[in-house]
């Protein structure tokens, strides 16, 4: 078997002070307190400057080339996986969305915005010179305030407003490359978006969603089509058989114990289930992907 997915959270406690983090890379890969290229579902969201070096980084069973000049973005929950090489280097930021979403205004940065948006695009983004310097000189600031020993009224503020300023670029860099049709639909994708990641293990009914949303089916399949042309039980399915994948390549779960896991009343149903959209079943696809790391 593969190894098994780590559940990392870097702020293990209730309500702590400050969740929010920001550390060279080669102090992770030097001090890590787990093995840090071994897969992981990090609790909260990663942002990546890479400053040297080039490499790949797996997030989702997908492997992203990077060089430096390059900025990653991880969603909360997603499966990422590290590339150990000493050669590299970085500036490595976590935050919770609690943290955030202290300023109410700030909470359509990760609701309404593309950035951490796995399903329409690459977690990489490349930076012309120019757009570099202004991300890079945002990190050195932020890892100004972080490495200052006082602690004054002012400090939390100043970590979220340097924080608030790199997704805000981050995201007009990203508005560039979208097609106006996306851009149109894309607020009202994201609360569909929202409901599928927390219920799509418990209904993979459009017309649940729906109700939810208070749109008709119609309505949300338009929205779909317009974003990711796509229908909206597609994008549901689709997220269904990503978990799959995830439980099936690093976990040692039993199909049955998949199945539950994933909303479905008999392993059988699984299995056809994933074998309509993979054209495989369950177990060949993690035998294939085990021999493959082999």
């Amino acid at each position: 078997m593969s190894q098994e997915i780590l559940e990392v959270r870097p702020f293990p406690q209730p309500q702590q002070a400050i969740e929010c983090m920001l550390l060279p890379l080669q102090t992770l890969f030097n001090h890590q307190r787990y093995p840090m290229d071994t897969p992981q579902r990090l609790h909260s969201y990663l942002i990546v400057l890479f400053t040297k070096g080039k490499g790949w980084h797996s997030v989702d069973f997908t492997s992203y080339p990077y060089q430096e000049k390059t900025l990653l973005f991880v969603a909360e929950n997603q499966v990422h996986q590290w590339e150990i090489n000493t050669e590299n280097d970085a500036f490595v930021l976590a935050f919770s969305k609690e943290f955030l979403y202290k300023s109410p205004q700030d909470r359509e940065v990760l609701e309404s915005y593309r950035i951490f948006d796995y399903s329409l695009q690459s977690p990489i983004l490349a930076l012309e010179n120019e757009d570099y310097q202004r991300f890079l000189a945002l990190f050195q600031e932020l890892k100004h305030e972080f490495d200052r020993t006082e602690v004054d009224a002012f400090k939390h503020d100043i970590y979220r407003n340097l924080l608030r300023t790199i997704l805000l670029l981050a995201e007009r860099r990203k508005r560039y490359e979208a097609q106006p049709s996306v851009l149109a639909q894309y607020a009202e994708f994201a609360r569909f978006r929202e409901q599928v990641e927390a219920n799509f293990s418990r209904t993979r009914n459009v017309q649940d969603y729906a109700t939810t949303l208070g749109y008709s089916p119609k309505k949300l399949n338009q929205v779909t089509r317009l974003t990711l042309s796509k229908n909206a039980k597609l994008f549901v399915d689709e997220r269904v058989i990503l978990e799959i994948k995830r439980l099936l390549i690093h976990t040692n779960l039993s199909i049955k114990e998949i199945a539950d896991r994933t909303g479905f009343d008999e392993p059988t149903n699984l299995v056809k289930f994933f074998k309509r959209y993979t054209r495989q079943t369950p177990l060949a696809f993690r035998e294939q992907l085990i021999l493959s790391q082999t």
